[in-house]
């Protein structure tokens, strides 16, 4: 341990000043400076570069080009949704038809079959009822048991 008399003389100081390297921050420095000046032309240059009025029409005539085509190609495929239901509702109701012709025939046919029975049987003359009460007569009527 080093003991230092606080009345006495102060220590002695020594400064070492190093010179070496000095340029290197100026190279650094000096880059940094380049990109600054590129990057500030660069945006001088497109910044300053605004769209003309004939260029801002077109871009509008494009937009509303744009936005009729997308319309019309979703009024196209709403058009197709809407034909396909008709199709749809439209076999639904021919096989309806189909269906009630179908039975209109058959008891058109029943009938037919039961009214050519009919004109048969009418032509029998010993099935067939007689308006005259003294050809056929009436039968008899069962008598009550007491």
């Amino acid at each position: 341990m080093t003991y230092v008399d606080p009345q006495g003389p102060p220590p002695e100081q020594v400064v070492h000043v190093r010179r070496e390297g000095g340029a290197t921050g100026w190279f650094v420095a000096g880059a940094v400076a380049i990109v600054a000046v590129v990057a500030i032309a660069f945006m001088l240059t497109v910044g300053a570069r605004t769209p003309s009025q004939d260029q801002i029409a077109q871009a509008q005539e494009q937009g509303r080009v744009v936005g009729n085509l997308e319309g019309a190609q979703t009024g196209a495929a709403q058009a197709t949704i809407v034909a396909q239901q008709a199709a749809r509702d439209a076999s639904a109701a021919a096989d309806s038809a189909r269906r009630s012709t179908e039975a209109t025939a058959a008891n058109a046919a029943q009938a037919a079959h039961d009214a050519a029975d009919r004109a048969a049987l009418s032509r029998d003359d010993t099935l067939a009822p007689s308006a005259d009460p003294n050809i056929n007569p009436p039968p008899a009527q069962p008598q009550p048991v007491n």
